[in-house]
């Protein structure tokens, strides 16, 4: 493609991205079948987004392969090769489009997905890992059915790698051209040298990412043809049952500046629960402003103070890659008011589930314990009234609705309740319609229900901030989260760095990257270190002379390229022309240049 020397066994170019392995007719075909059934919601989102024109974005790699092809392809002919491919690629590729990934490349024996790109996600790295852990067990499932029809061991591997790509365009549905100058493509291929079989490797890139959720153990670095140093690997070992907080700079803590008043009057409101007076209140401001942080001070605050009836805390939370599953807030919620693990087995969930239902309802527990088992997707002991409300949508979502308002009572009767419901923003439209139902609990019962989301108001999840101001009046309060000071922001990067006197041209240029938001002021702070810019002396951190200025951080760009890409295409046209003229400029003057493109 662009007449580089290559290094032996390359697959990719490390200077274009372009494949080395010619794509044969069958992987042209296999790749055809997997757009054709490809979820419409998918496919529609990446047509609204295919006037690319060559942009670079932050991407995450998937690349899955089979172990030890070269040696099963000997054992078997041709068209059972094809068919054995086939059936794997169609058993994994519904796990792939549910965390909306796209296949870049199919190549004989195995295939490449891009997490990022041409739809972007500001937790890419993360979908990407989700994927991985869900693909093992299919191919295990797999490898038994291939063992009994053809004796052979087919056995799989997975390597995931973050950097960066530039998509030129979408070609036909969901194929699109790309190209990498930076060997990102080849080194998450060239990584799985060091993967055994069933197991999965990422790299120091994605594992910085995904590190607060997902549990990994680090391996010894690899040398990667094209490289000079040595390459750090981590094994991904599953998804931690007790996450980290997502954001901050690890190993770094700054106490929360700037919130006081929103504290106390969060404070204020759980004394109010507490005295039987049920409360609302909605927090939202724009990604990274500190929404979760203020909550996280809030519940220590009174976590720490000596109460005869202490709240209990229940949290629900939206996921980026759940909109589309039905009451998926609303299952998180549920979980946590009953104290279920998030890795606890069926067996052991369903008993807590009818436990704790005998505790609170005693001889009525059967109008609440079935509903409540059956939204957990749980299995319940059959009868003829039951089965008839659990096949007919309508009344199930009411006997749900029912079930959970029992529920809130009977807790709330005990202890005051406090719900959190964290990034409502990707709601679904089922928790939704619940939720919306249960707010005028807070009229009559110890219940304080806080709704936590960005000012995303297309949202479904905008829908309980406008219900709530509508049905609850003087029991909702709104703290509305703006930017941070210039002084607060600056006392946030003196309590990370313990630096009494940081340099003013450092101190300037990581404020005006942050520009008041608190997220942004530890991804500016976390890039630095990571170019030694900031560096560790001893018991000290200093910052180098060579300051320069540094470009938007890799998590940032994933969060502002999910943004950007669900803005319509006009809107996204002005945006691209305004970032080439620059930072500031008038207004005539991108109308000039917008009719010049015209």
């Amino acid at each position: 493609n662009c007449n580089s020397t290559l290094y032996p066994e390359s697959r990719f170019c490390v200077y274009c991205g372009q494949p080395v392995i010619k794509n044969t007719p069958a992987d042209d075909i296999r790749l055809s079948r997997l757009v054709s059934v490809a979820p419409q919601s998918l496919v529609q989102k990446i047509r609204s987004s295919d006037n690319f024109t060559g942009e670079r974005r932050v991407v995450t790699f998937l690349f899955v392969d089979v172990v030890g092809s070269t040696k099963i392809k000997e054992q078997v002919s041709v068209d059972v090769w094809t068919d054995i491919m086939n059936g794997f690629v169609d058993q994994i590729i519904p796990i792939i489009y549910f965390y909306e990934g796209t296949v870049a490349r199919v190549l004989g024996d195995s295939i490449l997905v891009f997490f990022g790109a041409p739809i972007a996600h500001e937790d890419d790295p993360a979908r990407a890992v989700r994927s991985a852990l869900e693909i093992l067990p299919v191919g295990d499932l797999f490898t038994k059915k291939i063992q009994v029809e053809y004796s052979i061991d087919f056995l799989i591997r997975a390597c995931i790698h973050t950097g960066f790509v530039v998509i030129n365009s979408v070609i036909d549905g969901l194929k699109f051209d790309f190209s990498s100058s930076e060997g990102d493509v080849n080194l998450t291929s060239r990584i799985k040298f060091a993967a055994s079989p069933r197991s999965i490797i990422l790299t120091e890139k994605t594992y910085r990412f995904i590190n607060p959720i997902i549990s990994c153990t680090q391996l010894e670095p690899v040398m990667v043809k094209g490289h000079v140093k040595p390459v750090q690997i981590y094994k991904v070992e599953g998804i931690k049952s007790q996450p980290e907080p997502v954001r901050g700079v690890y190993g770094l803590v700054s106490k929360m500046v700037g919130r006081d008043i929103e504290l106390r009057s969060l404070s204020n409101l759980c004394e109010a629960v507490r005295v039987g007076l049920g409360r609302a209140v909605i927090i939202h401001g724009e990604p990274g402003i500190g929404k979760t942080r203020l909550v996280s001070e809030w519940k220590t605050v009174v976590d720490n103070e000596i109460l005869d009836t202490p709240p209990i805390w229940a949290e629900g939370r939206g996921l980026s890659f759940s909109q589309s599953q039905p009451y998926h807030v609303l299952i998180s919620l549920v979980r946590s008011i009953l104290g279920i693990p998030q890795n606890c087995n069926e067996s052991k969930a369903r008993d807590l589930i009818k436990e704790r239902s005998q505790e609170l309802f005693g001889d009525s527990m059967a109008e609440v314990y079935p509903f409540i088992a059956h939204l957990l997707s749980y299995e319940v002991e059959a009868n003829n009234e039951l089965t008839v409300s659990l096949q007919d949508p309508q009344v199930l979502q009411t006997q749900y609705y029912i079930a959970i308002q029992k529920l809130f009572i009977a807790i709330s009767s005990i202890q005051p309740l406090v719900c959190i419901l964290e990034d409502l923003h990707w709601a679904d439209s089922s928790s939704v319609d619940i939720l919306m139902r249960l707010l005028p609990l807070v009229s009559t019962e110890s219940i304080l229900m806080c709704l936590v989301l960005r000012d995303e108001r297309d949202s479904p999840g905008w829908k309980l901030v406008s219900a709530a101001r509508e049905i609850l009046g003087g029991s909702l309060i709104e703290v509305s989260l703006s930017p941070l000071s210039d002084k607060d922001s600056g006392e946030i990067i003196s309590n990370l760095l313990e630096i009494e006197d940081i340099p003013e041209k450092a101190r300037i240029t990581i404020l005006k990257k942050a520009e008041g938001n608190p997220f942004f002021v530890e991804e500016v702070i976390r890039m630095l270190i990571d170019h030694d810019v900031i560096i560790r002396d001893k018991d000290r951190w200093t910052v180098c002379d060579e300051f320069y200025e540094v470009e938007i951080p890799d998590n940032l760009q994933g969060l502002l390229l999910a943004r950007i890409d669900r803005l319509p295409d006009e809107v996204k046209n002005v945006l691209r022309v305004a970032s080439v003229i620059g930072r500031k400029f008038p207004i005539r003057v991108l109308q000039e240049v917008l009719l010049e493109r015209i």
